[in-house]
Parts: C-alpha cells; sequence; structure tokens
C-alpha cells in the first residue's frame, strides 16, 4: 500500500509539471494590459506574447492579423470592470532585438525597436511620429522591453499555470512585484527614456463606446528621420484585437469648387480605410516639401464614397494637396 502510494504522488508530480506555462523567445512582441484609472494602477498586469516580430513586419500589405494569444474572455477575467464596464484599460506592443544582436529578425540590427504609438482617436493620426536615434539612446528602451520579457517567462515558471493567468503565451502578473512591466514601462508609459508614451487608454464606458482603440505601430532602427509604419493595431469594444498591415492607397484625384457660402469644396473618392490629411499653402509654400504645408483641423477616414474636405475662401491664392495613409 505504501508503495501504491508513492506511485500516485508521483503521478502528480509528473503530471503537474506537464502544464503548460507561459513562455517566450528572443524578438517576440509582447502586449501589455495595465489598468490605469486617475493614476492608481490596477492589481495585475496582464501580458500577452503575440509571437515573432516578423510575423508583423513580414506581412504583406492590407491584411488583417488576428492576435489570437488571448481570448476575450480571457481578459475579461483579469479586467472585468474594464471589459464590461467602465474602460481605462491602458495597452502597448513592444518589441526589439536585444544587444546581444539579431537571434529571427533577419536583417535588423541590434537594439531596432517596435513600439505601437497611440492616437487619440482611431481616426486621427498620433500626435507625435516615432523618430529613430542612435543605437545608444534606443538602447535603454530595448533593454526595458528584454525585461518585460524576461520577468514574465520568470513569474511564469514561479507560479501554477492556469487557463486564464498563466498560458503558454499569457501571464497575469501581481502588480508591485518586481515581475510586472509597471517599473520597466513607468507610469507614463515611455519606459523611462523613450521619446514619448506607448500606450492607448481606453475611454470611459469603452464596451459601450461604439469605438475601437487604435495605435499606430513602427519599427525603429537606430539611425536618423522618421521610424518605419507597418501597420495598426487595434483593440475592439468586445476585448479582441487585431494588427492590420499598411494598405498602399493611390493619391486622390481632387476636385475643387467653391461653394457660394464663403468656402472652397475639395472632394475626391475615398478608399476603404485609408486616412487622409489636406495640406495647403500660398505661393511661398509652392517651392517647399508638402509635409511642411499647413493643414486642416482634421483628417477623414476613407469609406469608399466622395469625401469633401470644406475649407474658407482666403484672400489670397491658395494650393491644395491630399494624402492618404
Amino acid at each position: 500500500m505504501a508503495g501504491f502510494l508513492l506511485s500516485i504522488a508521483g503521478s502528480c508530480a509528473l503530471f503537474q509539471s506537464a502544464q503548460a506555462q507561459f513562455t517566450n523567445k528572443t524578438d517576440d512582441l509582447m502586449l501589455v494590459f495595465r489598468k490605469i484609472t486617475k493614476g492608481d494602477l490596477g492589481s495585475v498586469d496582464f501580458e500577452v506574447d503575440i509571437g515573432q516580430a516578423s510575423k508583423y513586419y513580414g506581412a504583406a500589405q492590407g491584411v488583417t492579423i488576428p492576435i489570437t494569444a488571448y481570448t476575450t474572455t480571457q481578459l475579461g477575467a483579469v479586467f472585468p470592470d474594464a471589459i464590461y464596464g467602465t474602460g481605462y484599460l491602458t495597452w502597448s506592443v513592444s518589441g526589439c532585438v536585444p544587444e546581444t544582436g539579431d537571434n529571427g529578425a533577419s536583417g535588423k540590427p541590434s537594439r531596432t525597436l517596435w513600439l505601437t504609438d497611440p492616437r487619440p482617436d482611431p481616426g486621427t493620426p498620433p500626435a507625435v511620429i516615432w523618430s529613430r536615434a542612435s543605437i545608444y539612446q534606443q538602447g535603454p528602451t530595448a533593454l526595458g522591453i528584454t525585461t518585460i520579457l524576461d520577468n514574465a517567462l520568470a513569474w511564469g515558471g514561479s507560479v501554477p499555470s492556469d487557463s486564464v493567468t498563466n498560458t503558454p503565451t499569457a501571464v497575469a502578473i501581481t502588480t508591485g512585484t518586481a515581475y510586472c512591466a509597471d517599473g520597466t514601462l513607468t507610469a507614463v508609459g515611455n519606459f523611462g527614456t523613450f521619446q514619448g508614451d506607448v500606450e492607448n487608454t481606453t475611454p470611459e464606458l469603452f464596451p459601450d463606446f461604439g469605438t475601437p482603440s487604435r495605435s499606430d505601430f513602427y519599427e525603429l532602427q537606430p539611425g536618423s528621420g522618421h521610424g518605419t509604419y507597418l501597420g495598426y493595431f487595434q483593440l475592439g469594444t468586445d476585448g479582441s484585437m487585431t494588427f492590420n498591415t499598411l494598405q498602399t492607397y493611390s493619391p486622390p484625384n481632387l476636385s475643387i469648387s467653391a461653394d457660394g457660402a464663403g468656402n472652397v469644396d475639395i472632394s475626391f473618392l475615398s478608399a476603404m480605410g485609408g486616412t487622409y490629411t489636406l495640406y495647403y499653402t500660398g505661393d511661398t509654400g509652392l517651392a517647399t516639401p508638402v509635409s511642411t504645408w499647413s493643414t486642416a483641423g482634421s483628417t477623414i477616414t476613407g469609406d469608399g464614397t466622395v469625401k469633401t474636405f470644406v475649407q474658407a475662401i482666403g484672400g489670397t491664392d491658395t494650393y491644395y494637396s491630399v494624402s492618404v495613409h
């Protein structure tokens, strides 16, 4: 009988060790959810490994990739008030090629960063486009991203596996511990030294808001100039997320006419999902790049129909250009 009981105990130990717990690889992207309301951190960070960065920067144009590394039920169990009630759920996606060099991101130099750039609303581009910096300036952010990956792996190996809080691709980490992302992302979501806040926050009553939360996604190889725009991540009001790759749009043909009320109408046939920006200038601006011209106060999101910018007619000659991305 004693031998039989020992055998059963040994079987239980083997069964527990076989349970799948959180794991990750170098060059994976991490989706981090946090609950921050008026500076008050929630009780957990929910950290999701959404796979190799190459899956996203190497995707074909104009495709949508569903994020399946977590479920809406799982997210709702971790943040029930945010998904089923108040909103105020903060999220970001980050990844890097670590200081040790390329381990899966073919051709990407050490300390390349992949980061979200939050939009104030889905139809409005971010206020600031992320810029590239030197390998030394990007180093601390790369180290912070690597730390989030390493800490998530360590936490997953120290607590029991669970279908909600510790799966092969997602782990809920108690805030206030050395393992959670809060200390690395900081309260303002900039990894302490990055040029801006990489996190987006859902509005109050987000589940009833009717509008998703969207963040543009950039690749920042060490260097200078703007980063490379790859597409955008979108969090739906039901808690689901997708990545939408860069779509190539044809330059719109413009139709310009006065409306008889002191305004000029600049109309064009829009493409589904395109974000259109109106630029304008006087004579002196014609010798400068269009990107330096003045812009209208808001953008237009295309839906396949004719769209129109309406501008007041000024006292001097004005030239217009509409860009799309």
